[in-house]
């Protein structure tokens, strides 16, 4: 038998180091991207060239004929990123550059293809996590910054996003957050509270407005109402301190709340003068939704037609009057010191549309609130009796308007955002049954030809419905050509949740912005949408109205549920896809009651009996989360089911579910000097 012999294998012969002059290196065409042009993010790299060299060496050949003394075969970029500096005047064609020199055809072939095939992709929680080991290095963030070329502030913000729980950098290389989730993580100091949020991520349960909820929640920024009357400059010589989001991804926050409060107030004081000179109570309140001060009554209901001819007059006028005010008013900067002053006439006349439909009591109070208006304030009216000896004659004996009354939302504000021109109509000569006739008759041509337009129809409708749930309107039906009246849903100061109907809201206010810069009026505005765009305003629009609350067990609304499980059943309706219980919701349930919703979602565990209120309430809220559930109480095609008892039944440790809507007292508020 013959024995093989193995002949070992020759070493690779490496590549030599040399010193290239820019003025004679060029770009190989055998180069994987020859004739792609330099990218976006060149002049980045060209900084960092520029901070520290050419980090790792370029690969080049000899030159052939007609070409540059050297070509890169690898280190397109870094080439791009030195030319650039030459034409900037920051280097010249007699900078030395160190590249490795490929003379053999294997090593070419390798400087080609290797390069490119065989550098793994550098994930940016990688990059955040280097950032943070050479900030760990004693390194400040200056030099940090002059090393690599970038912005001191990029630094920064990468330092932010190093400094997060391990877990969010672990989500974010898993795919479980998206790098503008890990800056929200940046924002919230407690490790612990990342921690856990991050480990609903990696567990796949994570619920992006959670985190939004809780980043945002009780911050005061410079989109609060109060600072549309007070301004910066204001806010600042008071002592206000104010922070800049580092990402500049949210508002500028405003430290001092009480700060802002106290100016927003001495910032009224000229509309509280002016009132009170009208001889009205003024009060000022943190926000606008109140019951009626002490001696005082909430608006009655008024049905339009049921007005005197005088009254009918006296509310026109009245409406005609704020819709001048509201245009002489428009050009005025709200943080003007002389704003407010010019603000008390408007206020006057908005009494006065308020005050011209009643018959048995008149205006006689006033509550300022911080409002999201164009003038930083809203001012709700509440009456007082009027004496019986000032009763008009021709008012029957008839039994006294229920103070109680919900105000139809048509009477006492102001004319925002639809512009209402004055008609010129000529009605000399004419007798009223004569103008009657001709109007009436014109209004039933104009509902045939409306008729035969379904398109135009359709424009009509969600302009109506535009104007009276987006948009800042009053007056009446009779303002209105069609004779159709919606309100948007609320519950007293009860804030919007976020994930529901806070999410239509915004919805409605971004089209309400649109709407304003357009310049047009409503129905102009609705038909230059795209049919997509009107059919999901007029969704948004019709979901807003919606109201389905029954403020009391004794009040059960059988209609309305009935069309509530239409609804639910044409729409997929599913609450738990948006939203599951929080805290909020939770609270006003018993023990006993958090108890049943842990066996509805079979969530045993025999802890959670043993755990006060509060602890139960944040242990229901997690399972819920985890499991994306909602009870089955929540359903609107679910039969009802008696709970009246079970649901007054008190905690064993003594509270009781809390009060129901509308039984609450007025908020505090304090009376202007």
């Amino acid at each position: 038998m013959t024995d093989t012999q193995t002949v070992p294998a020759a070493p690779p012969t490496p590549m030599t180091s040399i010193k290239v002059r820019l003025g004679d290196l060029g770009l190989a065409p055998e180069n994987l991207r020859f004739k792609e042009p330099a990218d976006d993010g060149v002049p980045q790299l060209a900084e960092t060239i520029l901070a520290a060299g050419v980090v790792i060496p370029p690969i080049v050949r000899p030159g052939r004929k007609g070409e540059q003394r050297f070509m890169a075969l690898d280190g397109r970029r870094r080439r791009f990123g030195l030319l650039l500096l030459a034409e900037r005047g920051d280097l010249t064609d007699d900078y030395e550059v160190d590249c490795l020199l490929a003379e053999t055809k294997a090593q070419q072939v390798a400087g080609i293809m290797l390069p490119a095939t065989e550098h793994a992709p550098v994930h940016i929680a990688d990059v955040i996590t280097a950032i943070g080991k050479l900030r760990k290095t004693k390194l400040d963030t200056a030099a940090i910054a002059a090393a690599l070329g970038y912005a001191e502030l990029e630094i920064k913000r990468l330092e932010a996003l190093a400094a997060v729980h391990p877990n969010v950098l672990k989500a974010l290389r898993a795919g479980k957050l998206t790098l503008k989730q890990v800056r929200l993580f940046a924002r919230i100091g407690d490790k612990k509270q990342q921690a856990e949020i991050a480990q609903t991520a990696l567990d796949g349960y994570f619920q992006d407005y959670q985190l939004k909820g809780l980043v945002t929640r009780g911050r005061v920024t410079v989109d609060d109402p109060r600072f549309t009357l007070v301004g910066m400059d204001r806010y600042v010589a008071a002592g206000g301190r104010v922070s800049s989001d580092l990402f500049a991804e949210l508002p500028d926050a405003l430290l001092d709340p009480d700060v802002l409060t106290t100016a927003w107030r001495e910032r009224v004081q000229p509309i509280v003068v002016h009132l009170q000179a009208d001889g009205l109570a003024v009060y000022l309140g943190d926000d606008g939704d109140f019951g009626a001060p002490e001696g005082f009554s909430r608006l009655p209901y008024v049905y339009r037609p049921d007005l005197t001819e005088a009254q009918t007059t006296a509310l026109n006028e009245a409406n005609y009057r704020v819709t001048q005010l509201s245009s002489d008013l428009q050009d005025i900067d709200p943080e003007a010191d002389e704003a407010p002053g010019a603000f008390g006439p408007l206020v006057s006349a908005m009494a006065a549309v308020a005050g011209a439909p009643l018959s048995r009591c008149k205006i006689g109070a006033v509550i300022l609130s911080p409002a999201a208006s164009d003038y930083g304030f809203a001012a709700s009216f509440y009456a007082v009796p009027l004496p019986a000896s000032e009763l008009p004659e021709e008012i029957e004996d008839e039994e006294d308007e229920d103070e109680d009354a919900e105000v139809g939302g048509r009477y006492g504000r102001a004319v925002a955002d639809v512009e209402v021109p004055k008609a010129d109509v000529e009605v000399e000569g004419s007798s009223h049954v004569f103008h009657e006739t001709r109007t009436d008759v014109a209004t039933r041509g104009l509902i045939r030809d409306l008729a035969d337009d379904p398109s135009a129809a359709l424009t009509v409708l969600v302009a109506q419905l535009f104007k009276q749930l987006a948009l800042h309107s009053s007056g009446g039906l009779d303002a209105s050509a069609l004779q159709i009246s919606g309100v948007r849903y609320s519950r007293g100061s009860t804030p919007p949740i976020a994930a529901l109907d806070g999410e239509v809201k915004a919805r409605l206010d971004a089209k309400r912005a649109a709407y304003k810069a357009s310049g047009l009026r409503p129905i102009t505005w609705v038909e230059t949408l795209a049919h997509g765009e009107k059919m999901a305003l007029l969704a948004e629009l019709t979901a807003m109205s919606l109201n389905l609350r029954e403020a009391r067990t004794s009040m059960i609304r059988h209609g309305a549920r009935a069309e509530a499980a239409e609804i639910a059943t044409l729409c997929g309706a599913d609450i738990s896809a948006h939203w599951t219980p929080d805290a909020a919701y939770l609270a006003v349930h018993s023990k006993k009651q958090l108890l049943a919703l842990l066996d509805e979602m079979e969530a045993e565990d025999d802890r959670a009996k043993t755990l006060k209120k509060d602890d139960l309430v944040a242990f229901v809220a997690e399972a819920a989360a985890e499991r994306q559930w909602a009870p089955a109480a929540l359903a609107w095609d679910r039969p009802i089911e008696a709970e009246a008892d079970e649901d007054a039944e008190p905690d064993s440790e003594g509270d009781e579910a809390g009060p129901e809507a509308g039984e609450g007292d007025a908020p505090e508020v304090s009376i202007a000097a």
